[in-house]
């Protein structure tokens, strides 16, 4: 069953075994029921003045007034009283009465009455019907009659508050367990934000934010895993180390802004020639690599020259590559024994920048793109 579909007593477990229970336990008998019910009509007589007095009194401690709020929350009040008193003295104290003395306490809560508040209100009530029934049975002969209904009196009105704090406390408890709730809410979304700024900064540690390309940890990274592939699965693999020629020139005389354009041109050009297993990679300055798997040190020249012919296309300001390219099997990406040969990652970044230099010697005793590999000469792209 829903909990929408419970009564209040059921959701709160108190079944008519447990009323009977607490009934027992305050020797609230069925003749202590008898009394109440004999006398409703001489609380009746007089309950019109017993409310007013009652809600004088509390409407004079400023807190509570402060709480009632207004007039028609007041007349609203007068009523719920009336009905209240007489209910005292109906003599059927069943899980229907339960019910209503459980949504009593709930309301009383959510109008944010305190304990402190409500048990002087029913030491109030308590002291309003004794004094009726005191101006009742005022006669020597009547005084064991009158000590027998307010004792009767009093079992009621506690019987009633302990299921009033029963809500008081469910309800609490309810808003202790909403609040926790919330928090483990806010504290999952907080781990799943935290978890996925955490992802972008190590995704923004790892590339360079001028041109989109992986930056030298991330390289290093990306080639240390490629290399350790290659050799287990006896693959080529090329490094392609390029540096721009006549860059600072431009950078010097045209400003730092021309120059970041310029760069980030190099990196849109080399995004588009390479393949998705490809990295392409800025290493620092204006110094850029390739990681090219399962690639020839003959493949690695054709991704070259179709980035260089890309790369002419756009406004460059007449800046070239000098390019150095390294292949873990150089001597001959068919042979079979070279393929037992690998070196690691220092090995061929060290070769590869090697060639780049001697690529740009050559740019600078004739200006133009140069390619070296491991192992050709250094000529014209």
């Amino acid at each position: 069953m829903q909990q929408l579909e419970k009564t209040l007593a059921e959701q709160l477990k108190i079944t008519p075994q447990e009323i009977a229970r607490r009934k027992e336990m305050l020797e609230f008998t069925p003749a202590d029921e008898e009394v109440l019910r004999n006398n409703k009509s001489l609380f009746q007589k007089y309950i019109d003045g017993m409310v007013k007095n009652f809600y004088d009194k509390q409407i004079s401690v400023p807190e509570i007034a402060r709480l009632i709020g207004d007039a028609d929350s007041i007349r609203h009040l007068y009523v719920a009283m009336h009905r209240y008193i007489l209910e005292l003295f109906d003599g059927n104290y069943d899980d229907i009465y339960a019910n209503r003395r459980l949504r009593i306490g709930k309301v009383h809560h959510r109008m944010g009455v305190s304990s402190t508040q409500y048990i002087s209100a029913m030491q109030m009530l308590r002291t309003a019907l004794n004094q009726t029934v005191d101006m009742t049975f005022f006669k020597p002969e009547d005084l064991m009659n009158a000590n027998i209904l307010k004792a009767a009196i009093s079992k009621i009105l506690m019987f009633d508050m302990q299921l009033v704090f029963d809500t008081f406390i469910a309800s609490m408890a309810n808003e202790v367990n909403a609040a926790k709730d919330e928090v483990s809410r806010y504290a999952a979304n907080l781990e799943s934000e935290v978890a996925k700024r955490t992802r972008q900064l190590e995704v923004l540690s790892l590339k360079d934010s001028l041109t989109g390309l992986s930056n030298q940890r991330a390289f290093y990274d990306h080639l240390r895993r490629e290399l350790s592939s290659a050799e287990r699965y006896k693959e080529v693999l090329s490094l392609c180390y390029l540096d721009l020629n006549g860059f600072k020139q431009i950078n010097d005389s045209l400003g730092h802004q021309t120059g970041d354009d310029l760069l980030a041109l190099v990196g849109k050009a080399m995004l588009d020639v390479t393949r998705e297993s490809d990295i392409a990679c800025r290493y620092g300055g204006d110094e850029f690599c390739m990681i090219l798997p399962k690639t020839s040190l003959k493949e690695a020249t054709i991704v070259v020259n179709r980035l260089i012919k890309l790369f002419n296309k756009v406004d460059n300001q007449d800046v070239t590559f000098s390019v150095g390219i390294s292949c873990t099997n150089a001597d001959s990406a068919d042979s079979a024994d070279s393929r037992d040969r690998y070196i690691d990652s220092d090995d061929l970044v060290k070769k590869a920048d090697t060639l780049m230099y001697k690529s740009k010697a050559a740019s600078k005793k004739k200006q133009g793109h140069y390619i070296t590999t491991d192992i050709e000469k250094t000529k014209p792209a």
